[in-house]
């Protein structure tokens, strides 16, 4: 029996009685802490304004396609954005507000390997008015280059090459034949052109199983104009056909154009046929970015989209003198005319005049052939310039301008001892492929595509001309037809 006074406090050691009067003060003490910390996590959350949940974008696709987007997914409904949209490194781009969404969407396709961040100001969601900033930082994926490696007349097997545009390290073969003439590629396999003995044309193909295959020409001839999509999984080329040995039978096949489908392992030329449901014979031809659709160019000059599947007949585009290829990344078709030059919209058939600024040019330079690279006329010009040489003599040096609406700028001129082949621009526009050889190279004796031996690619930032990466081999794969 205790003899504790009645009130007196416990010993030291001692438990209070569960639900004693100090347990339930603390225990109201504690529940009001906890309501007072909630009641000022609502105020704050609803304070804060909108949040980003989640961000969409393809990586591969914004160095491909224009009108790529990001889509930035918040948290609740968009009632408005008060501010502006931000990208840096700077792009233009378009914001559209859809629902909960941000959809940032690029008018032209990224640079490769590039850090970007997306920040749009002042967006104030439908639950309350307190504006927001979101934000979002993504890297684009890099690219790759193709090359050709003639070495056969070394006693070596010719090889593709392929490499990182921005990554460095060596270039890897892909594929390796004899007397290989030309190649192209789409996604990770490579059709590569040889020659037979007689000399009319083979069909290898990589990538699309273990080994190297060989496909069967649709008939013994002559392929040219080989090409992959830089965005499906397809690849084309023209076949001429040869007179069968011993006979005076025509060929089937005139300029005819087929496609291949390696998607899978059973890749078969497949012919493109025409409004009459014959093969058709192409002048020129180009896979359109983004799309299963290929613009060809007949020998009347009239120009048609197709579905490389042959999913939908063909569609006239009306007839123009000469192709001159598609913007970059765009449905964009470039077209001359004799009075005038166009751009094609091949999403809505509608055209408008293609107007180029001029180039500031010395006297003694001389403009060669034009890629454009955007609508407002901004393009790469190859110039041959007449050099005196110290005895008098007149040499001739090949260089690349950019030409655009701010003026002239030289953009690659060949080292000492080498000289300038051609060049090409890059899938995205943004950098130029530039083939060399040395000025004393002797040639590799192909037959009828003879080329300088010891070829290399450098590839240059087409906006400021700084050198990116350089790789053996030359016929870079960016300079197809689509």
């Amino acid at each position: 029996m205790s003899t504790e006074p009645s009130g007196s406090p416990a010993p030291s050691g001692s438990r209070e009685p569960f639900g004693g009067r100090g347990f339930r003060g603390r225990l109201v003490a504690t529940i009001g802490v906890l309501a007072a910390a909630a009641a000022g996590l609502a105020v704050a959350g609803a304070v804060q304004g909108p949040k980003l949940q989640a961000a969409t974008v393809d990586t591969t696709a914004v160095t491909e396609v224009a009108g790529s987007r990001v889509v930035l997914e918040l948290n609740q409904a968009i009632d408005r954005v008060d501010g502006e949209l931000r990208v840096e490194p700077v792009e233009p781009a378009e914001l559209t507000v859809d629902d909960d969404r941000l959809v940032v969407e690029f008018e032209r396709p990224l640079p490769y390997d590039t850090e970007f961040t997306v920040t749009v100001d002042g967006v104030v969601g439908a639950v309350q008015q307190t504006p927001a900033t979101v934000s979002h930082r993504f890297t684009t994926a890099d690219g790759e280059l193709y090359t050709l490696a003639r070495r056969s007349p070394d006693g070596e097997s010719d090889a593709v090459l392929r490499g990182a545009v921005s990554g460095g390290g060596d270039a890897e073969a892909v594929l390796e034949a004899p007397r290989i003439l030309t190649f192209a590629h789409a996604g990770g396999a490579v059709a590569a052109v040889t020659f037979e003995d007689d000399d009319t044309h083979a069909l290898l193909i990589a990538g699309i199983g273990d080994e190297a295959q060989a496909l069967s020409l649709p008939e013994r001839g002559w392929v040219r104009s080989i090409a992959g999509s830089t965005t499906h999984p397809l690849i084309g080329f023209v076949l001429d056909g040869a007179v069968p040995p011993g006979t005076q039978t025509p060929p089937q096949y005139e300029s005819a154009l087929f496609t291949l489908d390696v998607s899978g392992q059973n890749a078969a030329p497949e012919p493109v046929l025409g409004i009459d449901g014959e093969p058709m014979r192409v002048l020129d031809w180009a896979f359109v970015p983004g799309t299963a659709s290929i613009v060809v160019q007949d020998f009347d000059g009239a120009m048609f989209i197709v579905d490389a599947l042959g999913l939908s007949p063909p569609s006239p585009l009306g007839s123009h003198q000469e192709m001159r290829g598609l913007l970059p990344g765009t449905t964009e078709l470039i077209v001359a005319d004799p009075d005038r030059g166009s751009i094609v919209d091949l999403e809505t058939g509608e055209s408008r005049e293609n107007v180029l600024p001029s180039a500031e040019l010395p006297e003694n330079a001389y403009p060669g052939r034009v890629t454009q690279l955007t609508a407002d006329g901004t393009h790469l010009l190859g110039v041959l310039l007449a050099v005196t040489a110290a005895d008098g003599t007149v040499q001739a040096q090949s260089l690349l301008s950019l030409v655009s609406t701010s003026g002239t700028a030289l953009r690659y001129t060949p080292a000492d001892g080498s000289r300038m082949l051609g060049y090409c621009a890059s899938p995205n526009g943004r950098l130029a492929a530039v083939e060399t050889a040395p000025i004393d190279a002797a040639s590799d004796g192909y037959p009828n595509a003879p080329a300088s031996r010891d070829r290399l690619t450098t590839i240059i930032d087409v906006a400021t001309g700084a050198t990116v990466r350089v790789q053996t081999g030359g016929a870079s794969d960016w300079c197809g037809a689509g």
